[in-house]
């Protein structure tokens, strides 16, 4: 069929009767507009041949998309503006958007008509187009050439809008959406989301969506892409889907979501690099928090000059479960990006520090102080001076946990070789110390050589107990306890730690080791505490040599290091000295516990010959042993036995 000269038969969307009075209105709207856009030779144009009506549509196609203007005469006060493109979706909004809002950016311009509809050329191409128009009225003639003029220059970016969504978003992000039109255009993009990729999203990603606009606040909108905040919305998405099923596999353990992502915020002074930081994780107890200040010092363990970007924490909670979605943006003091192998290493080591740093609210503890006790250590204490050059002797007592201060009960017996001896409170007073004196009672327990009387003080000290929060944020009382014993000293002078003696050797040991281990054991001072605290006997822990300790802790900070795959298979090393075998392995079956624990009753190896440490790090049960012996083949039976046992 040849098309004749004028006879370019249009479709509109509108799906009315085609003898319907606006379906004609409309077709005779779109081919006006059609008559202004095209060239006249292309608009009236004869086709003798199917060659020359593919001509004619490879010259169409060339001029799109067509941008034109028109003014009707020097004195006419409005302005019309032509477009012309292959259809995609809200391109006529976006032509609206640009003219409307940045045609004219230091002045409001009034949009007298605005018409656009989207059509077919039935008789020359299956495909959709949308032609639109743009009616600017004025109130003065010279406001005309501005226009002119401003409209060469917006010209391109319309151009490249009307073709790409992406390079539309972009454009407007860069000239400032309001927070009405990002949402918008974030509705927009979860929509698409939803029907590109159905095997991933379901339309329940539209409810976290509402939520997340809803809680959102206004400062938080103005200064990220739409982009960026749609990634938000559709990584949390995943994370709660990938986490609802780790939960129902495993629901009794701790899983984690990480991703971390370089992105930009458009602030007033400028833009500025941060790292996107996306967190997924369960809880398992109703007490358990996990907040700002936990991810930013897992953060700091790494990376110490980083610090968390102002008002950029968002976090939700579903109302049916119990995994919880966060949202935290990072950046270094000193504005430096983070480089690629910052950001490698980042992903590598904190998923596991992450699930330590959830932390378990502890409830106050009502433990009425037993009195029977306290005069019991007066008692004990005063047998203990006898003579008149023996120094103070103390008992330091854990007493109470408030969600700021930690507090000890301090029983010290002195002898007083004169009248003017000032008061345990006076002391504390004139020496200017950090803790917090609460006086109890003073009295008089007797008399040295029917002269010198003993004098008992009771009395409460109380310290902040941020200073002894551990990588799990529970409190490390063996150093708090240590930090009243040695303020005690710098006030009173010396005394002696009557109850103390054993853990003043352990932390004296411990100390040492850490000092052995030098940048290592800094950097895993969490492990090292509690492996040392693992040790089995306990009291083996106050004498064993620092060096040896050395050698099993390394060995376990070795396997702690293999991946996930790896730990899963189990693993099992040993290092061999003069008179001692070192064996460390890891298991995950605790039917593989077990049996070695068995094989090990079995073998009857007697303290002090051997020693032993038992951690648990997530999912992974890590056994160490210490084998003392001079026998070479007994050594060989024991590392046999625990092969067997295992059977790797």
């Amino acid at each position: 069929m040849l098309l004749h000269k004028n006879s370019l038969r249009i479709a509109t969307v509108l799906d009315y009767e085609h003898d319907h009075l606006g379906v004609t209105l409309y077709n005779e709207t779109i081919r006006s507009l059609l008559k202004k856009i095209l060239p006249s030779d292309l608009f009236f144009c004869d086709f003798s041949s199917e060659e020359m009506k593919q001509e004619w549509i490879k010259e169409f196609h060339s001029l799109l998309p067509c941008i034109k203007w028109s003014h009707e005469g020097p004195s006419s006060l409005n302005l019309s503006i032509y477009l012309l493109c292959h259809y995609r979706m809200s391109a006529g909004k976006f032509f609206l958007e640009i003219i409307s809002r940045w045609l004219m950016p230091a002045k409001k311009i009034n949009i007298g008509l605005f018409f656009a509809g989207d059509f077919k050329l039935i008789d020359l191409s299956d495909s959709l187009y949308t032609v639109a128009e743009i009616v600017i009225c004025v109130e003065d003639i010279q406001d005309i050439e501005v226009l002119k003029r401003n409209l060469a220059v917006i010209e391109t970016e319309i151009r490249l809008g009307v073709v790409s969504v992406y390079h539309a978003s972009r454009i407007l992000e860069i000239k400032g959406l309001s927070t009405d039109e990002k949402t918008s255009l974030i509705q927009e993009r979860i929509a698409a989301l939803v029907q590109s990729r159905p095997q991933d999203f379901d339309y329940d990603i539209f409810i976290q969506m509402q939520q997340f606009l809803v809680l959102c606040r206004y400062e938080f909108k103005v200064a990220r892409e739409f982009q960026q905040m749609s990634r938000i919305i559709y990584v949390f998405y995943l994370f709660r889907k990938q986490l609802r099923q780790m939960v129902e596999e495993a629901p009794g353990k701790r899983h984690l979501c990480l991703k971390l992502l370089k992105t930009r915020l458009y602030l007033p002074l400028g833009v500025k690099k941060v790292l996107s930081v996306f967190v997924g994780v369960n809880f398992l107890k109703e007490n358990e928090v996990f907040e700002q200040r936990h991810l930013i010092k897992a953060f700091q363990n790494y990376i110490p000059n980083i610090k968390a970007v102002e008002n950029s924490f968002f976090m939700h909670q579903g109302h049916d479960d119990s995994i919880h979605t966060i949202y935290l943006e990072v950046e270094k003091e000193e504005g430096h990006d983070f480089t690629v192998d910052e950001i490698k290493k980042l992903k590598r080591v904190l998923p596991d520090d992450l699930k330590v740093q959830v932390e378990r609210l502890q409830r106050p503890i009502f433990m009425p102080r037993n009195e029977e006790e306290v005069m019991r250590n007066i008692v004990t204490l005063s047998q203990q001076l006898k003579y008149t050059k023996d120094i103070p002797q103390v008992v330091i007592t854990f007493d109470e946990q408030t969600d700021t201060d930690l507090t000890f009960t301090v029983v010290l017996v002195r002898v007083l070789l004169s009248s003017d001896t000032p008061a345990i409170q006076d002391l504390f007073q004139k020496g200017n110390s950090y803790l917090r004196c609460l006086p109890d009672r003073v009295r008089k327990v007797g008399l040295l050589r029917k002269k010198y009387p003993k004098e008992a003080t009771v009395f409460r000290l109380c310290l902040p107990n941020t200073s002894f929060l551990r990588g799990d944020h529970s409190v490390d009382l063996y150093k708090a306890r240590q930090e009243i014993f040695t303020e005690l000293q710098r006030v009173v002078g010396e005394v002696r730690d009557f109850n103390g003696g054993m853990i003043s050797k352990q932390i004296e040991v411990f100390l040492q080791l850490k000092k052995m281990l030098g940048e290592v054991g800094q950097k895993n001072e969490f492990l090292l505490e509690n492996f040392y605290h693992s040790i089995f006997p306990v009291e083996m822990r106050s004498v064993l040599d620092p060096e040896i300790l050395k050698v099993l802790f390394l060995m376990l900070l070795e396997m702690s290091k293999k991946s996930s795959e790896e730990k899963k298979k189990g693993h099992l090393s040993k290092k061999e000295g003069e008179k001692h075998l070192f064996v460390m392995l890891s298991v995950q079956d605790f039917s593989l516990k077990k049996s070695l624990f068995d094989a090990m009753d079995r073998l009857f190896v007697l303290s002090p010959g051997l020693i032993s440490i038992h951690l648990q790090l997530f999912d992974v049960s890590y056994l160490g042993y210490i084998y003392s012996c001079e026998d070479r083949d007994k050594r060989q039976l024991f590392y046999t036995t625990i092969e067997q046992a295992l059977d790797f």
